[in-house]
């Protein structure tokens, strides 16, 4: 899962609009929100390339399962970096 589903906007087009402002941050909020209304823990990794925008993959799971979702980081984290 996508840790947000867009690229970060630029700031000023943020503070130009409201209306901007609020779907961006409905976007931005989408996918963390879903993990927290089920009650889950989730860690978001990176895995973009170097020169490129920032992409994260969130791992998400069961709450109170934070050690396996960290585990589970650390042996994805070097696939991803690979």
């Amino acid at each position: 899962l996508p840790t947000v589903p867009i690229v970060a906007p630029r700031m000023a087009d943020l503070e130009a609009s409201d209306e901007a402002y609020f779907a961006a941050n409905g976007l931005i909020l989408r996918n963390p929100t879903l993990i927290n209304f089920l009650d889950g823990c989730a860690l978001s990794l990176p895995c973009h390339a170097p020169g490129q925008a920032p992409v994260g993959l969130m791992l998400a799971g069961l709450g109170g399962r934070d050690r396996e979702i960290l585990a589970l980081g650390a042996a994805v984290e070097p696939i991803l970096a690979a």
